[in-house]
């Protein structure tokens, strides 16, 4: 893994471009690091305006190519999100570099991770909360497909399913808890009783019992949410309680 004098390095040169950069009109940290020091294996996450007349993403190919000569760093990917343009970069040592741009006249803080370090910043943009019934509704149809997948004989697509629907139930334990509910960012904070559950969740074979002991669990979890989504929860209740059960023992099967 990188050390923590390479992330400083590699911060510094970008904030360097960015303050020599006449079309950035602000910079800021955004992410863990924004108001703690983050630990040895946080990566560098950095946000910029951009002068409304500025096309964003040729910024993030220059920097893309100076990354590239300077750190011999790697473009993973792009990422759009309302006026934001994401770049996601790979560094040497597994070193991420999370790069975004947007223009000024929309440049805001969008949570409580933002540091400004210089330019100024319009008012936060506070987001919509997420919506619990479309979470509720997406694990239910995770539910079923995993399933119909234990029933197919398709182990590992079973396994992708029932990983689904423990990763959406997760959300809403996570929301209902109080704690960041993106990527299980908030995972390590639910009470240990809670995090026993959903380990038990997890599976950890192919073997078609084992998937369907996985599948019970994660089903009850996600019943144990149904305040979150009283309406959805009351119509499909039974059709989870149904699926908590193979209709018959499944034939064995190979991955």
């Amino acid at each position: 893994m990188f050390d923590v004098a390479l992330r400083d390095e590699v911060e510094g040169y970008l904030i360097g471009l960015a303050e020599l950069d006449e079309r950035i009109t602000a910079a800021a940290v955004v992410g863990s690091r924004a108001h703690t020091e983050g630990d040895r294996w946080s990566d560098t996450d950095l946000t910029f305006a951009v002068a409304d007349a500025t096309e964003p993403v040729a910024i993030l190919d220059e920097w893309a190519a100076k990354l590239r000569a300077e750190f011999d760093g790697t473009t993973l990917f792009d990422l759009t999100a309302g006026p934001i343009t994401y770049r996601v970069f790979l560094l040497p040592g597994a070193l991420q570099v999370d790069l975004s741009v947007t223009p000024t006249s929309q440049f805001a803080a969008r949570g409580d991770t933002f540091r400004l370090l210089f330019g100024a910043a319009n008012d936060p943009v506070v987001a919509s909360p997420r919506n619990s019934t479309d979470t509720y509704g997406h694990a239910v149809h995770h539910a079923v497909r995993a399933r119909v997948c234990i029933e197919r004989g398709r182990a590992i697509q079973a396994e992708y399913w029932i990983s689904s629907l423990r990763n959406e139930t997760l959300a809403l334990a996570s929301r209902r808890a109080g704690v960041q509910d993106w990527h299980a960012r908030g995972a390590h904070l639910l009470p240990t009783e809670t995090r026993e559950r959903f380990a038990d969740a997890l599976v950890r074979s192919l073997d078609p019992a084992e998937l369907s002991r996985a599948l019970k669990i994660a089903i009850g979890l996600l019943l144990d949410q149904s305040d979150q989504a009283p309406a959805l929860a009351a119509r499909v209740r039974n059709h989870l309680r149904g699926i908590s059960e193979p209709e018959a023992p499944p034939p064995a099967f190979e991955p």
